[in-house]
């Protein structure tokens, strides 16, 4: 029997170049796509925060609080539900509650909120500029029917302190806001659509004023 011998596979360095060759072509097109991608992105990212930049101006002012800074001047809450025109829509509002606002400014010094409980649930909180709660009470703290703070900051509720006579006990509740400007919000919740107009006139009937 004849046998034929099969040549063996040429495994000489220059045999093998060609291979290592289309190798380091696959390897360096793919790093070429990974740096064009990466590129993209930084200049995709780039031209987003510049955009973000340019509009924080225009944001900034249609903030809820920047908006309803407006809103109070006359001395008494005004309705933002329905939303009013020109400023931003309350956030998950209760379609069953009416909001008023009322907005402070304690350059001018402390400021007064008086509100008048009535048959509706009622409630005021205190909001600082930029967001956060600083304080909230309900009509379940009314005495008399009335609900009644005092709005001022760190160093005007000193300089009160100094005017209080030795000994004497105020009854009057001091609440100190953190930052200059702020929100006074009176929501009050009419239970039934005949309840409305009442729920409209008790949250417009909250008084901020400045203090005597």
């Amino acid at each position: 029997m004849t046998t034929i011998e099969q040549p063996h596979a040429d495994r000489s360095p220059a045999a093998r170049a060609p291979a290592r060759a289309a190798w380091r072509e696959r390897l360096a097109a793919a790093v070429r796509r990974f740096v064009l991608a990466t590129l993209a992105g930084l200049v995709l990212a780039g031209m987003v925060h510049i955009v973000a930049i340019l509009l924080i101006p225009s944001l900034s002012e249609r903030d809820a609080g920047t908006a309803y800074m407006a809103l109070g001047a006359g001395g008494r809450a005004e309705l933002v539900t329905p939303a009013a025109v020109g400023l931003p829509a309350l956030r998950d509002a209760d379609p069953a509650a009416v909001t008023a606002v009322c907005s402070y400014d304690l350059s001018a010094g402390p400021m007064r909120v008086v509100a008048r409980a009535g048959t509706l649930p009622l409630g005021l909180s205190l909001h600082r500029r930029g967001g956060g709660v600083v304080y909230a009470i309900t009509d379940r703290a009314a005495i008399r029917g009335v609900l009644e703070f005092v709005v001022m900051t760190e160093e005007q509720l000193d300089q009160r302190l100094a005017r209080d006579e030795d000994g004497e006990t105020t009854r009057e509740l001091r609440v100190v806001s953190d930052t200059m400007q702020g929100l006074i919000v009176a929501r009050v919740l009419a239970k039934l659509p005949s309840d409305r107009a009442e729920a409209e006139a008790t949250a417009t009937g909250v008084a901020c004023g400045l203090a005597d």
